[in-house]
């Protein structure tokens, strides 16, 4: 018998009884009609609807309390390594987070330090180094100077005595209420770190069998996007700091005042501007390029330059490789996220856009695929029966 010969001109094996009795029934899928969504997802859901709301309505709070969860992830391994160790669990705790207190009294101090020492200089400074831009500026530039410092001065001179003196103790005030609200956050983390064994168990042991894959995914979900990019955002502005004052103290060094007077000032802008993405390292860019004209044409060139490949780096190597996929959105949809989150909260609102967005978007993500899941079938393929049944009729 001829074998059968195909189009393309190739000769195809007519499969054996072996071969076809072989054949293992091949699965597919179908859908069944869409069901009403279960408990837990409404639960999930509402749950989402709740937090968001809380996190719109009280910004300043859900990022003090933020910061809190992060050094609660931080400081959890080293505690429970204490207690293996023989340390009272309740000893560890205070232990750790005293030492976090002072860690933070330190970086307080230095921060004030400069903002007295080289912030507020810088601002009272500003006209000045305009006018010195001014002299070496085209004349289109040097008219765009020229109504500035007119705006600038308008502004200062029309402020009454009265009102600046209003204004300090206003700020005094918030600085102290904010101060104030702060130091709940060690008492925070101290009993969250204290008791987590205990809300764990009591967590698990309170929920219904059937919704604890559900809930135990979706605090996942919440620790991975929140806790981890914190953590990611943190270790990143770090890096891009201390390179920052590094690179600008060696370039204060061949070109000289007014950029050799704010290295640590600079510095501090660059890291703390990480925890805004995508635009926080253009604004950092800002003061830098200020003072470089201020001080010299080969200042601009240096600085440009440097900043170009600390954008670079930070880019290509630190954010792929520190925060990962935690976030994962494209560049234009972290710039709306940005401005919609300050447009809601300011500042904390942009710092907190990204990790609520991903919360948001991965619970919704998580639950429609347990819906599809669930939703399909598996059944044998007749056809392939019928083709094997047709196949051993062939070869007998």
């Amino acid at each position: 018998m001829n074998e059968p010969v195909d189009p393309q001109g190739s000769v195809s094996a007519t499969p054996s009884s072996a071969e076809a009795s072989s054949i293992a029934p091949a699965k597919s899928v179908r859908y069944k009609p869409m069901q009403m969504p279960s408990a837990p997802f409404w639960l999930i859901l509402i749950a989402a609807i709740a937090f968001v709301a809380i996190v719109i309505a009280a910004w300043s709070v859900v990022f003090m309390f933020a910061v809190g969860l992060v050094l609660f992830a931080v400081l959890l391994p080293v505690v429970n390594w204490l207690e293996r160790k023989g340390i009272r669990r309740g000893i560890g705790a205070l232990l750790m987070v005293a030492l976090s207190v002072l860690v933070a009294i330190a970086l307080g101090v230095l921060l004030f330090r400069v903002i007295f020492d080289q912030l507020l200089p810088f601002f009272a400074n500003i006209p000045a180094y305009l006018a010195a831009m001014q002299q070496t500026a085209p004349p289109w530039l040097a008219s765009l100077i020229e109504d500035i410092l007119n705006a600038i001065h308008g502004a200062v001179s029309g402020i009454e005595p009265e009102t600046i003196v209003l204004g300090f103790f206003t700020g005094v005030l918030g600085v102290v209420g904010t101060v104030l609200t702060w130091t709940l956050v060690p008492f925070f983390v101290f009993y969250m770190l204290v008791d987590e064994p205990r809300m764990a168990k009591g967590f698990q042991s309170g929920l219904p069998a059937p919704w604890k894959p559900y809930v135990n995914t979706s605090v996942r979900i919440f620790i991975d996007d929140f806790v981890r990019y914190f953590k990611a955002e943190v270790v990143v502005g770090l890096i891009q700091g201390t390179a920052v004052t590094i690179g600008v103290f060696i370039i204060g060094l061949i070109v000289g005042a007014p950029l050799s007077d704010y290295v640590i000032l600079l510095g501090v802008i660059a890291g703390v501007m990480e925890l805004l993405p995508q635009i926080g390292p253009i604004i950092a860019l800002i003061p830098a390029l200020i003072l470089a004209l201020a001080t010299s044409p080969l200042a601009v060139v240096l600085v440009g330059g440097f900043y170009m490949v600390v954008f670079i780096i930070e880019a290509n190597v630190l954010v792929p490789k520190i925060e990962g996929e935690v976030i994962s959105f494209r560049p234009a949809v972290v710039l709306f996220l940005v401005a919609v989150g300050i447009g809601v909260g300011g500042i904390i609102g942009g710092i907190l856009a990204l990790p609520v967005s991903a919360i948001v978007r991965d619970l919704f993500s998580y639950v429609f695929h347990q819906m599809e899941r669930q939703s399909l079938v598996e059944e044998e393929e007749e056809e392939q029966e019928a083709l094997t049944a047709s196949v051993a009729a062939t070869v007998d």
